[in-house]
């Protein structure tokens, strides 16, 4: 059999080979270099381990640097407060590093507890090491420019193809996300322009815009708009949640005369056509996009959906889906996410960090409702009134804001042993920074993410290094931990509702997985014996020829990055049921064939060459089905169209190309037993005879 076609036989047994190595090992970006934090226990606490008249942070500094001579240092050891430690609770710090995968920090965190144990005996590796480790990703088998291949994946000693699973088939968090969605630009006259030079004068300008809009009627809701002035323009931007043209309609008007009787003396005119997405409206009919909507929205959700990506990266979610619906709605799939709550917190808030100079009339406070006492408010110093922190931002003028920040920051704790966050401002920030606090010595400094302040300092002194500490506003580690990684991502460009919140548990979506292979299995196998039956030898090779079909399927659709679900399976069965049906085309028209030609060779020829007409068609129309549903569907059905217009271009190489192979090479069997093929036919000679 193999003999007679060594050449076509090499080849599909290569095809197969790659599509069983893309099936197995993961291929994917090259890993970088990213953060992890070390947690270290000692016996003692580490003042008492490094001896009388030493410093403990400066005795690792020595003994890491010995350590990793010539080498990538490791970060400064950060020691927490333990009043008391317990053998179930011990002395314990940190140590910030860098690796590229599991292995390598698998490695350097055993040199670092190597290089501590002798300054520092008894010290070891904490559980929560553990933890972070298994956040990077494996050490690559090999890489191919920005490409790399990984290990196969193991589950219970076995390894797994690395196909990437929908929600409902593991579990997680599907979040809707939309843009604000009304978008109204003004151009600020040109006397008042020239004043807004300082970046404390844009702020007090703003300040103004969104008293005057409160003020404006109360069924427009003006008072939630978001004012954003340009950088580096002379342009004021107004975002509104717009529910309708109708509302959108009015609060054109509303905005402009609220605007002219609050903002007297001062000429705002319209920059360009107010901007606003109807859902009900299809984009594009217009040659544009739907209501007005530019290219400049297109590029702030690609911009939202870069910061979301970075955000979920650090929450150490596998496989995550963020892509863009519509022109203002994003949809983050999160499977195997067991916190909802604490992705949406990372997801959803806008966290525009800026640090304010606190008008001298008022003065800080702790919030008593706050269980936590992670939280500040203010009050006025004259009458002891609670200000609310709305209007404390539009009184107290931003020195520095979170696009000043560099993407360093990181987790620590101050000299009281709380968590605190450590961050660095970039040059014209940091300047601007020490210039403030240089004038303001023993003003307070509030710290706000949003509209929440979580610090309130005094400046004690000039703060001119370019750097900074947040600390005293958190509950807990981890939401330390929250807000470095807000500001290493990025304040969102614009801020994002959450439209619609589904969560799927991971025993449902297993379940799920595990009834839909079993049905698939019996499916597949009921078919299987069908095919062997009825159509005997054909049918056993259309059956080989389905399993080479499906190795192929299940590699294409992993090497394009496509994400099984549900419907995607049910895409992969009735794609299956496709491939058959070709099969099927061809041994009926054999049947036909073998009637009529004078030899089997002959007859297979014809049915091959016969049967094609009524194959292309069937699988272009079926192929034109699955497009229109790819492209204008969401979600599951456009899972369901993936797979199913994979299979279909595949079952015209598997039904053509694998199984003639298939039968080519049996075809001497023809000639001698025709039974091998199907019900038994009259030879030509005898039909002939019989007409006469």
């Amino acid at each position: 059999m193999f003999s007679r076609r060594p050449v076509q036989y090499l080849g599909l047994a290569l095809l197969l080979a790659a599509s069983l190595a893309v099936i197995y090992f993961p291929i994917g970006a090259r890993p970088e270099e990213q953060r992890y934090q070390v947690h270290l226990t000692a016996p003692k606490a580490w003042s008492d381990l490094a001896g009388k008249g030493k410093t403990a942070t400066v005795v690792a500094d020595d003994a890491l640097a010995a350590a990793f001579q010539k080498e990538k240092l490791p970060g400064a050891l950060t020691i927490a407060p333990s009043p008391a430690a317990t053998p179930t609770a011990p002395f314990e710090a940190t140590i910030d590093d860098f690796a590229t995968s599991r292995e390598e920090a698998k490695t350097r965190v055993d040199r670092i507890v190597q290089a501590l144990s002798k300054p520092f005996p008894g010290v070891k590796a904490g559980a929560a090491t553990e933890t972070e480790i298994a956040q990077l990703p494996s050490r690559p088998l090999f890489t191919m420019g920005q490409y790399a291949v990984f290990p196969a994946k193991e589950q219970n000693g076995r390894p797994v193809p690395a196909v990437k699973l929908g929600l409902d088939l593991q579990g997680g968090v599907n979040l809707v996300l939309q843009v604000r969605r009304a978008l109204f630009t003004y151009t600020i006259d040109p006397a008042k322009a020239k004043t807004l030079t300082t970046q404390d004068e844009r702020d007090k300008f703003a300040s103004q815009v969104r008293d005057a809009l409160a003020k404006g009627p109360v069924s427009m809701n003006l008072d939630e708009a978001d004012v954003n002035l340009v950088e580096g323009s002379n342009t004021l931007e107004v975002r509104t949640q717009a529910a309708t043209q109708a509302v959108f309609d009015e609060q054109r008007k509303a905005i402009q005369s609220t605007l002219a009787a609050g903002l007297q003396g001062i000429k705002l005119t319209e920059a360009r056509e107010p901007q606003f997405y109807d859902p009900n409206k299809l984009a594009g009919e217009d040659g544009g996009q739907a209501a007005g909507f530019s290219n400049a929205s297109s590029d702030l959700l690609d911009r939202t959906v870069e910061i979301l990506r970075s955000r979920v990266d650090s929450l150490g979610v596998s496989e995550p889906q963020i892509q863009k619906q519509g022109t203002d709605r994003i949809i983050v799939q999160l499977p195997g996410v067991n916190d909802p709550q604490k992705a949406i917190e990372v997801v959803g808030k806008t966290a525009q960090m800026t640090i304010r100079l606190l008008p001298a009339e008022l003065e800080p406070a702790e919030d008593t409702s706050d269980p936590t006492n992670s939280a500040t408010i203010f009050r006025d110093k004259a009458t002891g009134n609670i200000v609310p922190n709305t209007e404390v931002l539009k009184m107290a003028p931003v020195i520095v804001n979170g696009d000043d920040v560099k993407p360093t920051s990181r987790v620590g704790y101050d000299e009281g042993g709380a968590p605190a966050v450590y961050f660095e401002l970039k040059g014209e920030g940091a300047n601007r920074f020490g210039e403030q606090t240089a004038k303001n010595i023993g003003r307070f400094m509030p710290i706000f993410l949003d509209e929440r302040c979580i610090s309130a300092p005094t400046i004690r002194s000039a703060i001119t290094g370019g750097s900074g500490q947040i600390s005293g506003g958190f509950a807990d580690l981890d939401e330390a931990r929250s807000l470095a990684l807000l500001l290493n991502s990025g304040a969102l460009p614009a801020p994002i509702d959450i439209v619609e919140n589904r969560t799927v548990s991971a025993t449902l979506g297993t379940d799920s997985l595990v009834k839909s292979l079993r049905a698939g299995l019996i499916g597949i196998l009921a078919v299987v014996v069908f095919m062997i039956l009825y159509y005997r030898l054909p049918g056993l090779l259309a059956n080989f020829a389905l399993v080479i079909y499906c190795i192929l399927n299940l590699a294409v659709f992993i090497l394009i990055g496509g994400t099984l679900t549900l419907p995607g399976i049910a895409g992969f069965l009735l794609a299956i049921a496709m491939s058959l049906d070709t099969n099927i085309l061809v041994f009926e028209r054999l049947k036909e064939e073998m009637a009529i030609q004078p030899t089997f060779a002959a007859a297979l020829r014809a049915a091959f060459s016969r049967a094609w007409t009524a194959i292309l068609d069937s699988h272009v129309t079926t192929l034109i089905a699955s497009i229109v549903l790819f492209f204008l569907g969401t979600g599951p059905v456009k899972g369901f169209a993936l797979t199913l217009g994979i299979g279909v271009l595949l079952s015209l190489f598997s039904a053509i190309s694998v199984t003639r192979l298939f039968m080519w090479s049996v075809s001497r069997l023809g000639e001698t037993n025709r039974g091998l093929f199907g019900s038994a036919v009259q030879r030509a000679q005898t039909i002939v005879t019989s007409s006469r």
